[in-house]
C-alpha cells in the first residue's frame, strides 16, 4: 500500500519515438515523415535518440484527428504554422463540408446496396425457360470490341469498360451488363462467344452529352431467361429463332446476353441468370405486349 506521504508520479517530459508510436497509433515511418516535413520537431537525447516534448504530442494529437478526414500532410504544416482562431474558424468550416460530403456519399452508398438487394430479390422470381415479346425503348450504350471465347476475357474487358467510365457510371453491381454474341460462331454450332461487350447507360437516354458507342434501338424484342452455364446461349438462340420463325417474324438484330445474376453475386453457376434477347419485325408485333419490362 503506498504511503500517504509518498510523492505523486509525474508525467514525464520527453518520450521516444517508440513510445509516442504506442501512444498515439501512429507508425514510426510516418513520424520520421512529418519530421522530414518540419510539422513536429524533436529533440535529440545525449544518446542520439528523439524525444518528442509535450508541444511535439499537442502537434501529433491535431495531425492525426486531420488525417481521419483524409487532409494532406502539406494543409495540416501550412495550418499548424498559422494557427489562428480565424485559421481555426477556417479549418472547421472546411471540416464540416467534407464531412457532409462524406455522408452523402455514404447515404449513396446506402441507396446502391439496397437498390442491388431489391434488384437480386426482383431476378430470382423472374420467369426462365419461357420466350417472351417485350417492348423496348433506346438504350444507349458503351462498348468495349473484341473477341471473346473465355468467361475470364469477359470478366477482364468488364472491368477494363468499367475503369473508362467510372467517373460517370454507378457501381459495377448496379449497371446492366451485356454482350453481343456473335451470330456466325452461334450458326456454326460454337456457343458463348462474343464480339463485344457493352453498358446500359440508364437514365441518360435522352442525354445528347452522354457517351454512346452504339444505340440498342427500340421496338419489340423476343426475350428468354435461362440459368446456369453460358454455354447454353446457343440452344436458347435456337429456340428464339424457331419461335420468330413459327410466328413469321423477322430477326432484325443480332441476340444480346444480359447478366442479371453472374459472378458478381454468387460463386455458384447454377445460381447465375442470363438473358437473351433478339429484336423482331413482323406481322404479329401489333398482338406484343406494350412497354412492359421483361
Amino acid at each position: 500500500m503506498e504511503s500517504a506521504h509518498q510523492k505523486p508520479e509525474h508525467t514525464k517530459r520527453n518520450y521516444t519515438i517508440s513510445e509516442i508510436s504506442r501512444l498515439f497509433g501512429i507508425g514510426i515511418d510516418s513520424l520520421r515523415y512529418y519530421e522530414r516535413l518540419g510539422v513536429v520537431s524533436p529533440q535529440r537525447g545525449s544518446n542520439g535518440y528523439r524525444l518528442y516534448d509535450l508541444d511535439d504530442m499537442y502537434k501529433l494529437s491535431l495531425i492525426k484527428d486531420l488525417r481521419r478526414l483524409d487532409l494532406p500532410m502539406k494543409q495540416i504544416k501550412d495550418y499548424l504554422d498559422r494557427q489562428t482562431v480565424a485559421s481555426t474558424r477556417e479549418l472547421l468550416d472546411r471540416e464540416r463540408c467534407m464531412l457532409e460530403e462524406r455522408i452523402a456519399q455514404l447515404q449513396n452508398d446506402l441507396k446502391t446496396v439496397q437498390e442491388h438487394a431489391h434488384e437480386l430479390d426482383d431476378a430470382q422470381n423472374r420467369p426462365v425457360d419461357a420466350i417472351e415479346m417485350v417492348s423496348r425503348a433506346n438504350r444507349r450504350c458503351v462498348e468495349l470490341s473484341e473477341r471473346i471465347e473465355r468467361d475470364a476475357e469477359m470478366d477482364l474487358l468488364i472491368q477494363r469498360l468499367h475503369r473508362q467510365y467510372e467517373h460517370i457510371l454507378p457501381h459495377l453491381g448496379m449497371l446492366e451488363i451485356g454482350g453481343a454474341l456473335s451470330v456466325e460462331d452461334l450458326d456454326a454450332g460454337r456457343a458463348n462467344v462474343y464480339h463485344s461487350v457493352f453498358f446500359v447507360l440508364e437514365g441518360l437516354e435522352d442525354d445528347e452529352d452522354a457517351p454512346c458507342d452504339f444505340m440498342l434501338e427500340g421496338g419489340t424484342y423476343l426475350v428468354m431467361r435461362y440459368r446456369g452455364a453460358y454455354e447454353q446461349n446457343g440452344a436458347i438462340y435456337e429456340q428464339l429463332l424457331s419461335y420468330a420463325a413459327l410466328h413469321r417474324l423477322e430477326i432484325a438484330s443480332p441476340p444480346y446476353e444480359f447478366y442479371e445474376i453472374d459472378n458478381r453475386d454468387t460463386a455458384d453457376p447454377t445460381e447465375f441468370l442470363s438473358r437473351i434477347e433478339m429484336r423482331v419485325d413482323g406481322p404479329a408485333i401489333g398482338h406484343s405486349p406494350s412497354g412492359n419490362e421483361a
